[in-house]
């Protein structure tokens, strides 16, 4: 058993509750599986969906990632490349949500249940 912080449970999409669990069934590049989701905790039994459309919250959580990341871009954009068009930002900044999706995506649903999903970490629930 490995004690987690719940910053390494949050960037390793762990449980919450006993932070040894995994929320997703795959990996996040498995384009197939990416939006599968356990219901429960395999290692402590906790519910990770509270409610029908719990997670529809998590888009919030979402679209402020993705304001965050065209906003760097754009600056990064601005202040690297001289006389730069609209269409270098366009490309940009398709190809970033492209290819962050699937982890925008996972990680919008973490916080969201780190932040409203009631559950509170535990250790004893290890044993």
């Amino acid at each position: 058993m490995v004690k987690r912080t719940k910053l390494s449970a949050v960037f390793q999409a762990r449980c919450p509750q006993c932070r040894e669990g995994k929320l997703f069934i795959s990996k996040a590049y498995n384009l197939r599986k990416f939006l599968l989701m356990k219901k429960v905790c395999d290692t402590c039994g906790a519910r990770f969906e509270k409610e029908p459309r719990f997670y529809d919250g998590s888009m919030y959580i979402s679209y402020a990632m993705s304001v965050g990341l065209f906003l760097m871009s754009a600056l990064v954009i601005n202040y690297t490349i001289e006389n730069a068009n609209e269409n270098t930002y366009l490309i940009a900044i398709i190809s970033e949500v492209i290819l962050l999706y699937p982890l925008m995506y996972r990680y919008s649903r973490v916080l969201f249940l780190y932040s409203f999903g009631g559950l509170k970490y535990t250790p004893k629930q290890n044993n």
